[in-house]
Order: structure tokens, then C-alpha cells, then sequence
């Protein structure tokens, strides 16, 4: 199939990827004190651990980017690497990171949602 056809992916995919968008969204919108409060934190050490029962994130800078590495607890082999331009303004820099977490931890919980019923 041709990656320019918009329907490369598999029907599973594309149910798929609309709850990684809608999980994230939400996030977003839900979680977004919480991870403003995360984005100071990880501003002021470069560096912030996130530990749930399910999965494990590591935030850190690497290679001159927002670095993103997420684990699956029970499925270690499910690993997921995220990076991001880090902005030049604080403001930016706050977007950029609440974006970023709201992406990691979709990604995680939509993977797990999918890993729970195979």
C-alpha cells in the first residue's frame, strides 16, 4: 500500500489511533493543572520520573530535545520513545511539555487498553 493512500492503515489501526487522539485531547483538556504543575517541575531539573501501576515515564532533555520514554510494566518490550523541539519561551516550553505528557501517557493507556484484550 501506498503511505500517501489515506487508508494504509487497518480498520484495528485507525480505532487505534482515534483513541490514542481522543485519549490525548482529553488529557489535555482534563489534566492540564496537573501537568503544568509537572512542567515547572521538570523546568526546574531537567528531569521528571512518572510511575504508575501500568507503565513508567522518564522525561528528560537529550540531543538538544524534550525527551519522552515510556515503558509498560508487565510488557517490558513495550517501549515507547517520544521527542520534541524545546521552544525558546517559558510559555512555549510549558505548551510544548503539557503536550508532550499528555502524549506519553496516551500512548500508554491506549496501549494498554489494547494489550489487555488480546
Amino acid at each position: 500500500m501506498d503511505i500517501e493512500d489515506p487508508d494504509f492503515l487497518t480498520p484495528d489501526q485507525k480505532r487505534m489511533e482515534r483513541n490514542l487522539l481522543t485519549t490525548c485531547f482529553r488529557l489535555m483538556r482534563d489534566e492540564r493543572s496537573h501537568y503544568e504543575k509537572q512542567a515547572s517541575e521538570f523546568l526546574s531539573t531537567e528531569f521528571l520520573s512518572i510511575n504508575k501501576a501500568e507503565y513508567s515515564i522518564e522525561y528528560s532533555i537529550q540531543d538538544g530535545l524534550y525527551t519522552s520514554k515510556s515503558v509498560h510494566t508487565l510488557y517490558l518490550e513495550a517501549r515507547v520513545t517520544i521527542q520534541a523541539p524545546i521552544p525558546t519561551s517559558r510559555s512555549k516550553k510549558i505548551e510544548m511539555l503539557i503536550e508532550l505528557f499528555a502524549q506519553s501517557e496516551a500512548g500508554m493507556i491506549t496501549q494498554n487498553s489494547s494489550i489487555s484484550v488480546m
